[in-house]
């Protein structure tokens, strides 16, 4: 019961923060969003529902400023080493779409990537071994996450 009234308050004041055009508690803003960086980890499924209970989506990244940006704070506020963004190539092998369909009209790739090690790396996140750059992972791995919130 106890967190059941803790989730519904926790809520309420996140919706509450963003009416007022502000981000709701332990998020920062850049832009016109909000981003949230996680401590724990999760497999991708399990990253995308924990963002979708906080309001929020899988991080979108759509230009170099909000790259840079975003690989900064996690530089500086992160604790994990690797982090599920939120797209993936599960519809159609190498097509890459941020979740709701949407197409990527930015990307920053490192290395070889995407390179859909042995078939089966469908899932987008940031790599530290590649200075934080793009790359595909598999979806069953657990990666800390970054959740976005629009203003």
């Amino acid at each position: 019961m106890r967190l059941e009234v803790l989730s519904f308050l926790l809520l309420t004041f996140a919706s509450l923060a963003q009416a007022r055009g502000r981000c709701p508690l332990g998020f920062f803003r850049h832009g016109k969003s909000c981003y949230w960086i996680s401590t724990t980890v999760a497999s991708f499924a399990e990253a995308k529902t924990y963002c979708q209970y906080m309001q929020s989506h899988l991080a979108r990244i759509t230009s170099r400023y909000e790259d840079a940006f975003l690989r900064g704070q996690v530089r500086r506020r992160g604790k994990g080493t690797d982090y599920w963004l939120g797209a993936t190539d599960l519809n159609v092998e190498g097509v890459w779409l941020w979740e709701g369909n949407k197409a990527m009209t930015y990307t920053n790739w490192g290395g070889d990537n995407p390179n859909n090690y042995k078939g089966v790396e469908n899932c987008l996140g940031l790599r530290k071994e590649n200075n934080y750059q793009w790359n595909d992972f598999q979806c069953h791995h657990r990666l800390n996450f970054i959740c976005e919130k629009n203003l």
